[in-house]
């Protein structure tokens, strides 16, 4: 197990970018289906899954147990503690 604080800091960092570019995907693919018949369906299901998915702080009534924001706070904050003894 990975308790190197630096190492989660950088690792949490990674995953950071990871979302920024999720979400930025997301945006395309909201704009691919943008004023086709299959607009609402996506926002409805899988656009909001994903986004869900990634932050509690979606325009999505519901949220995941975990997010992947939750990940990363909870990685920072292994990095602030510093590894167990």
């Amino acid at each position: 197990m990975i308790t190197d604080p630096q190492e989660l800091r950088e690792r949490a960092d990674e995953l950071e970018e990871i979302k920024d570019q999720i979400f930025d995907l997301i945006e395309q693919a909201r704009d691919a289906v943008r004023g086709t018949p299959e607009e609402s369906r996506a926002k409805s299901y899988w656009l909001a899954h994903i986004e869900m998915a990634l932050t509690k702080e979606s325009r999505y009534l519901g949220s995941s147990m975990v997010t992947m924001e939750c990940t990363i706070n909870d990685l920072r904050e292994g990095a602030e503690q510093g590894p167990e003894d």
